[in-house]
């Protein structure tokens, strides 16, 4: 018998994209995204490419995970995240531990795509759709240069700048097809939140879906107080209004539009809390968060039987998380709601042209093995601000 291919050799990239637009958000004002790329090849040539975050801390956690990957199986993956954790509580590196080891874990996914030559929905699921719906983010406040935080608050005062926010809806809604578009809440004044969510639901009509998300800044009683003036505005969910699952539980109790998380409940320990206290409706889950596609399918089993939706949560991902998203979202019938998805705003990307791209507000899963993806050698290198290769 041919013995079984091991890992011989895994290359990090830390790499810096710039950003079509400046994301202006409750927790972000930026210009550009970092992202860690990872390339994972076994001693057969065989080759899989994953992604996740691009802190400082991501990237060297990432390379510190993918010593302990060097001459393992690639298809034992179980092995491979005990090695990293065994339990929740031998995760001394919380949020940014999982997100190394989710992003390590989608090269693995994409190495057993090249290896038994089928695409990764294949793999993960029952692909049930070609074509998946994504979302279009939405800067609180459009600018043109970054500014300091400290300068929002006035910024919110002029409001006649809610035009400039209206009209960048309806340009990307003519380019790309989208009809569904994200509001990035910068979480600073109310009044502005309401004024700008009303004048984006009067210009793109009540057929488009618009989402709410303040990443938990506000306080639960004026949380609780806006979505009420947001009832009537028929918002396809509220995500992260207010922080932590209790301050989320009781806003839900008090408003009829669904509500989402992306920040109570990102790990598989705060399920059963989630479970009681049920602080929102819709689990919209980051794979990276989540620590991987093992992890993100517990979890959706585990939502779908205590009544929870499941949506995928994502922001500006290479085309290597952008497309893994999609294999995801085909083949999970958990997931009928549109991806999150900022891909189109990133002015270049580390995977060559051709399978991902925004038609009529919807991206093709791609074809091919694995995430259905390659490198684009020269641009990656151009991205690159930090590389190490791990043998």
């Amino acid at each position: 018998m041919k013995p079984r291919p091991i890992i011989r050799r895994l290359k990090l990239y830390r790499v810096k994209i710039p950003l079509r637009q400046l994301y202006v958000s409750s927790m972000y004002v930026m210009k550009c995204v970092f992202r860690t790329v990872i390339e994972l090849e076994t001693d057969d040539g065989c080759t899989g490419l994953g992604e996740t975050g691009g802190t400082q801390e991501v990237f060297q956690l990432t390379a510190q995970m993918a010593r302990r990957f060097l001459r393992r199986d690639p298809l034992e993956r179980l092995p491979l995240q005990q090695s990293f954790a065994a339990s929740v509580f031998e995760n001394r590196n919380g949020r940014n531990g999982w997100s190394a080891y989710g992003g390590l874990e989608l090269a693995l996914w994409d190495w057993a795509g090249h290896h038994f030559s089928l695409p990764a929905c294949a793999l993960i699921g029952e692909p049930k759709r070609e074509w998946i719906d994504v979302v279009c983010p939405v800067p609180a406040v459009v600018l043109d240069l970054p500014v300091d935080r400290s300068a929002l608050p006035s910024l919110f005062r002029q409001h006649e700048r809610i035009a400039a926010v209206v009209e960048y809806c309806l340009q990307q809604k003519r380019q790309f097809g989208f009809t569904c578009f994200k509001y990035k809440s910068a979480g600073i004044d109310s009044e502005w939140d309401l004024r700008v969510m009303r004048a984006l639901r009067r210009s793109l009509k009540k057929e488009t879906l618009l989402r709410w998300d303040p990443n938990a800044a506000y306080p639960i009683a004026q949380a609780t107080t806006l979505c009420g003036w947001m009832e009537d505005l028929g918002l396809e969910f509220y995500e992260d209004p207010t922080d932590d699952i209790s301050g989320m539980a009781a806003l839900r109790a008090r408003v009829r539009t669904p509500v989402a998380t992306n920040m109570c409940v990102v790990q598989l320990d705060q399920l059963a809390s989630a479970i009681r206290h049920r602080p929102a409706d819709i689990l919209l889950a980051d794979v990276y968060m989540w620590g991987g596609i093992e992890n993100y399918l517990t979890m959706a089993a585990s939502a779908e039987a205590y009544g929870f939706e499941v949506a995928i949560h994502s922001l500006f991902e290479t085309g290597i998380g952008t497309a893994a998203n999609l294999h995801l979202a085909a083949a999970l019938r958990q997931i009928r709601r549109a991806n999150d998805s900022g891909f189109h705003i990133l002015e270049s990307d580390v995977v060559q042209e051709g399978p991902l791209c925004v038609e009529n507000g919807r991206m093709r899963v791609p074809d091919g093995p694995g995430w259905g993806v390659a490198l684009n050698v020269s641009a990656l290198a151009q991205l690159s601000v930090e590389q190490l290769e791990v043998t």
